[in-house]
């Protein structure tokens, strides 16, 4: 893991002497370091003019007023608010002249994940990154390969919903169960990536795109199979006959599973700035609804929890990335220290989200810090239980009013 000062601050605090859930709780409060999107845009651009720079980009690209552009960056740097569109951001990192690497960790710093290296305009932008060309040399090429391979926007995003099923091998939704799950072989988004970072030109950008289009989408194709896999599982288990057990409801997935003492409901007054932090994003029974129907792209924040929560599950399989078949994430850590059993873990969950295009464990990032503290567990000690102790601590006055 890289480490940056935030990181080693963050890091020595969990490595060693063992932390309760609420020594952890208040050195969250006090003492731990967070990486806020200004920071990542500042060390990707350590100009002593940034602002004045992405003022005049951002003018130049979107052809806004002035007064209106200056206004939303000086928000941006002063952490008051945070794009939401990735567009945007994408604007923001061609504004600033940043590489393509630094884009990645603008876009992970404010959407979760870096570049998605299936979506068929993050890859153009990403080429044009790579390249060091503009924005508008990339708004006309993104237009001009979406006029030749068209279908790439439409044919995994505008899929009925019986099409949707066939092509994660399922039958209809109301009939699917682990029984019927047939999982298609799936090409991961790294493989993809293998193959793009070979594109240096236009010419090898469209065959590319010739060869490689019915594996491209705006939504994560293989983090979606991997998340019908576990959500299934959670939804009807095997018990230790081989035997499915009884059906568990949306509803009980995420009271048993999700839950995790995250208050329920919108009302966010009166949160700390911590518990607003974790709160965000969220999973909610709606939310894992649309994943599920594919109204809404599967998030880190769920894929990372369906880690944690399944770790007793031999389901992960990852020969792709160099582990062995049927091999548990989590192996018998009983002679292993604490701090060795967490670098392992670290590994294996970091391929993980490798896999699915998805960013690495970041210790500035308050989610996955509480993630890192819960990987250090041992002696039988469930991962999510762990992580589900800190949330109470965390949120207990707010349920106290």
């Amino acid at each position: 893991m890289d480490r940056t000062r935030i990181s080693e601050n963050n890091m020595s605090f969990l490595e060693g002497k063992e932390r309760s859930p609420r020594e952890l709780v208040a050195f969250l409060k006090k003492g731990a370091l967070y990486r806020s999107f200004d920071q990542v845009l500042s060390r990707a651009c350590p100009d002593e003019k940034m602002m004045e720079k992405l003022i005049q980009g951002m003018i130049e690209i979107t052809g806004e007023k002035p007064d209106s552009v200056a206004r939303k960056v000086r928000n941006w740097l002063k952490g008051k608010n945070i794009p939401k569109n990735r567009k945007t951001l994408f604007q923001i990192c061609f504004a600033l002249g940043l590489n393509e690497a630094e884009t990645g960790r603008v876009l992970g710093a404010a959407a979760e994940t870096g570049i998605h290296y299936r979506n068929p305009d993050e890859l153009v932008y990403a080429f044009a990154l790579r390249t060091g060309k503009d924005y508008q040399y990339a708004e006309d090429l993104r237009k001009n390969v979406q006029n030749q391979y068209g279908f790439m926007w439409s044919s995994r995003d505008e899929e009925s919903e019986e099409e949707t099923d066939k092509a994660v091998g399922k039958k209809k939704a109301k009939k699917n169960n682990r029984e019927n799950y047939v999982k298609l072989e799936p090409v991961f988004t790294r493989q993809i990536w293998n193959e793009f970072s070979q594109v240096t030109d236009e010419a090898s950008l469209m065959e590319f795109f010739q060869e490689h289009g019915k594996d491209l989408g705006v939504l994560h194709e293989t983090a979606y199979q991997k998340f019908m896999e576990l959500m299934d599982y959670l939804q009807q288990p095997e018990g230790l006959n081989g035997k499915a057990e009884e059906k568990y409801t949306m509803d009980e997935i995420m009271d048993t599973y999700f839950q995790m003492h995250i208050p329920e409901g919108r009302k966010t007054a009166d949160y700390t700035c911590l518990q607003k932090l974790v709160r965000k994003y969220w999973p909610n029974e709606t939310s894992l609804l649309n994943m599920r129907n594919r109204k809404e792209d599967v998030s880190r924040k769920v894929m990372v929890l369906l880690y944690l929560v399944t770790e007793e599950f031999d389901f992960c399989r990852m020969n792709e990335q160099g582990m062995d078949e049927q091999k548990d994430y989590y192996m018998d850590d009983e002679e292993e220290d604490a701090d060795t059993v967490l670098e392992r873990r670290i590994k294996q969950m970091n391929l993980f989200l490798k896999a699915y295009g998805m960013n690495p464990l970041d210790p500035g990032n308050l989610f996955d810090y509480l993630v890192l503290y819960a990987m250090k567990a041992r002696d039988g000690e469930p991962v999510s239980e762990r992580m589900e102790q800190v949330l109470e601590i965390l949120f207990e006055e707010e349920e106290k009013q």
